[in-house]
């Protein structure tokens, strides 16, 4: 994509944003998913919380630790006790 010239017919460019669309959506499925299940069996939940930014210094981890979705994680979980009745 760095090749390509300005206004050309750029069909690689939407061809990327399908792949980063698509990896979107299965990160945020799973993450519901995973959350749905464990707010549906067990009655008490807890999460430790961690120094990402600390972890994040280490280059061989960064990038699967920026990746993860923590924050949303926890956003859902939050959400899905309180609609639940769990703690």
């Amino acid at each position: 994509m760095a090749r390509k010239q300005c206004g050309s017919n750029n069909r690689a460019r939407a061809k990327v944003a399908r792949a980063h669309t698509k990896v979107r959506d299965a990160r945020a499925d799973f993450l519901h998913r995973t959350s749905t299940r464990l707010v549906r069996d067990h009655d008490l939940i807890v999460i430790e919380d961690l120094n990402v930014k600390g972890m994040v210094r280490n280059h061989c981890l960064a990038r699967a630790i920026s990746d993860c979705g923590r924050g949303e994680f926890r956003r859902q979980l939050k959400y899905k006790t309180q609609r639940y009745g769990r703690r």
